[in-house]
């Protein structure tokens, strides 16, 4: 198994200064842009153990530093059960990484003068109009709307349907979201649900950039797959980042891997059979894309260039400074602490930002997705990093704390 690993590292290599080129990136090393090889190299030391220890499948890190690509590493692999590689053509669940590709395209529409960020919902789909909402005493009506901007900071309401409310979980459940056909039969579910709290009045993680998708559809008049690709994906040349899996990439698709103490790795979804290599009509804006490092590197880099990215512009550079300026100081009004994802104090219009704590919040940006994937936009440093995983749950690994760490290390000062 070790030799296996280690050959394709050695074979991945072969492929690093061709792709880099095709990337747009220059491959350099890492000392010339000011980052330490070293904590680079304690990195993959780190993460290979997990994977020959048994802990991980496999595991994909890629940094970005002032254009160049200067680390791209893949060990262990796509496929255990078939002794299938992971390299870079490896495609990825990234479930919850599809939100700011989402939010960015939302915010293509505002650019066109097509909503405003105050505007409520309910303007664009009336369903939305008449909301009820939790409270000690049951359910009541909302006092204020939901506006589009809650739907993109996550203040809206929404939730996934399994927090500590007992009965609205039972409400979601009955709601049967998930077997929807379309963006529109989910929303239309979707609103008929009660809201865990008064919109714009705390933060909560939840199914608010579902409805952002839909806005799109009706926004634009195209369905949110044909959006995307029109405007974000084949623009940034982002080739390999699908709803549904072409037949001809299903062999590059990665396994999705459970843990449990007992029997450690074990298959939660094949590689061939599953819902992305089936027919796709619910386009989830909220989790559904698939992708490799590569089209996430070239997502980031945009991002990092202010909207631009090999002579397209996807939005104006105020846009960009507007979806990373930290939109929760309203909400702090009502709830002073929100509930936000550990190291993260404030949250833009579809990206977290990381923070020493509430009062001293950084220029770092970024989201993960549920199989473990993450990625970060470091605007004062001029970097970017994208880790890509199969394997849910992976908090146990500390994998995203680690990452962070590693690559402040080598950032030379």
């Amino acid at each position: 198994m070790i030799k296996k690993i280690v050959l394709a590292l050695i074979v991945g290599c072969s492929y690093r200064i061709a792709l880099g080129q095709n990337l747009d990136f220059t491959l350099v090393k890492p000392e010339r842009v000011g980052l330490y090889p070293d904590s680079l190299q304690v990195m993959n030391k780190h993460f290979h153990k997990l994977v020959d220890e048994g802990k991980l499948a496999g595991i994909q890190t890629a940094i970005l530093r002032k254009g160049n690509l200067v680390h791209f590493n893949s060990y262990g692999y796509s496929n255990i059960e078939e002794k299938m590689l992971l390299d870079e053509r490896s495609i990825f669940r990234i479930f919850s990484m599809t939100k700011p590709i989402v939010s960015v395209a939302l915010m293509q529409l505002y650019e066109q003068d097509k909503f405003e960020l105050q505007d409520p919902l309910y303007k664009f789909i009336p369903e939305f109009k008449a909301m009820n909402r939790y409270s000690d005493s049951g359910f009541v009506k909302v006092d204020n709307p939901i506006r589009i901007i809650d739907l993109l900071r996550h203040t809206s309401g929404f939730n996934y349907g399994r927090g500590h409310n007992e009965e609205l979980n039972q409400k979601y459940a009955a709601a049967n979201l998930e077997s929807s056909r379309t963006n529109k039969e989910f929303v239309l579910k979707l609103s008929k649900l009660p809201l865990l709290f008064e919109p714009g009045t705390d933060w909560q993680y939840g199914y608010s950039t579902n409805i952002c998708g839909y806005l799109i559809e009706v926004l634009s008049g195209k369905d949110l797959n044909t959006y995307l690709k029109d405007n974000i994906l084949h623009p940034l040349n982002m080739h390999d980042t699908h709803f549904e899996l072409p037949k001809t990439k299903i062999d590059c698709f990665t396994v999705g891997y459970g843990w449990s103490e007992t029997i450690g790795l074990y298959v939660v979804q094949n590689q061939r059979t599953n819902p992305y290599t089936s027919e796709v009509t619910l386009f989830n804006g909220g989790g559904g894309l698939v992708s490799t490092t590569y089209d996430y590197l070239r997502f980031c880099q945009m991002l990092l260039n202010k909207g631009k990215l090999n002579g397209y512009r996807i939005l104006k550079k105020e846009t960009i400074d507007l979806m990373f300026k930290d939109h929760l100081q309203e909400i702090k009004r009502f709830q002073p602490r929100p509930r936000l994802p550990y190291g993260e104090y404030g949250f833009g219009l579809g990206f977290a930002i990381r923070g020493k704590n509430e009062n001293n919040l950084e220029r770092v940006y970024g989201w993960g997705g549920a199989a473990g994937t993450y990625f970060k936009i470091d605007l004062e440093n001029e970097l970017a990093y994208v880790m890509m995983v199969q394997l849910s749950p992976y908090r146990q690994l500390g994998l995203r704390q680690l990452i962070q760490n590693y690559i402040e290390l080598s950032i030379q000062q």
